[in-house]
């Protein structure tokens, strides 16, 4: 079958019409499998460090300063164009740095043996990131809504 310069014109433009659709319309869905992917990832990781032993102890807390530095860093590294995803990962990367960071003196609060110092750094970390679930239903929600 022969196509003339016309048929291959039209063929190109609808082409092009649903590549452009394509990439444009999953732009918030790879956006959001992103950080999603990176927030899965944290939680898988900490449930495995958390569940490797039974009393709080530095290696324990150790191994979480890594997984939330990684968090945060990973997070820091998704690439977005929308506004609203722009402040889910702000605040993502926020409580993971923000949890590395207590998690650091937790450290030395178990060096040392100071347990009320202990039960302070138990306390900040619990509140860190107690906007953990809200954080990802919002996020979750959002990237269930279809772009314009």
């Amino acid at each position: 079958m022969k196509f003339g310069i016309r048929q291959v014109g039209v063929v190109c433009s609808a082409i092009a019409t649903c590549l452009l659709t394509v990439s444009c319309s999953s732009g918030k869905v790879s956006q959001c499998a992103n950080m999603i992917q990176v927030i899965n990832r944290t939680v898988i990781d900490t449930k495995t460090n958390t569940e490797s032993g039974t009393t709080l102890n530095v290696e324990i807390v150790e191994k979480l300063v890594n997984v939330f530095d990684k968090a945060a860093k990973d997070m820091n590294s998704v690439n977005l164009s929308d506004d609203k995803l722009k402040t889910y990962k702000s605040q993502f990367s926020s409580m993971y740095q923000g949890g590395a960071e207590i998690n650091k003196q937790l450290i030395v609060s178990l060096k040392e043996r100071k347990s009320t110092k202990v039960h302070e750094g138990l306390r900040k970390s619990s509140k860190i990131f107690s906007p953990e679930r809200d954080l990802a239903t919002g996020l979750t929600q959002y990237c269930q809504i279809p772009e314009k």
